[in-house]
């Protein structure tokens, strides 16, 4: 149980840190936007909304996986050094 709470921690953590970080006003979303306002006039809502909220689990998934893959590379650049030093 604690574990579990402990990965929700570290999961909201790096969740937090990631949205601090990630820039939405990119040309990239502009045009994501763009094309989903354009659905919404022949899409029900509640379908659009369904889309929208799956796209935004994926890259945020995704956001997560990398940043974590990140200070993997991270720890193993460092205790690569620290051996050369030692």
């Amino acid at each position: 149980m604690i574990n579990a709470k402990a990965d929700k921690l570290a999961n909201y953590t790096v969740i937090a840190r990631l949205d601090d970080a990630i820039p939405l006003n990119t040309p990239e979303w502009v045009t994501t936007e763009r094309l989903l306002n354009q659905v919404s006039e022949f899409v029900p809502m509640s379908m659009l909304n369904t889309l929208t909220e799956a796209i935004i689990a994926y890259a945020d998934d995704q956001a997560r996986r990398g940043y974590l893959l990140g200070q993997e590379d991270l720890v193993r650049e460092l205790k690569t050094k620290a051996a050369k030093i030692a």
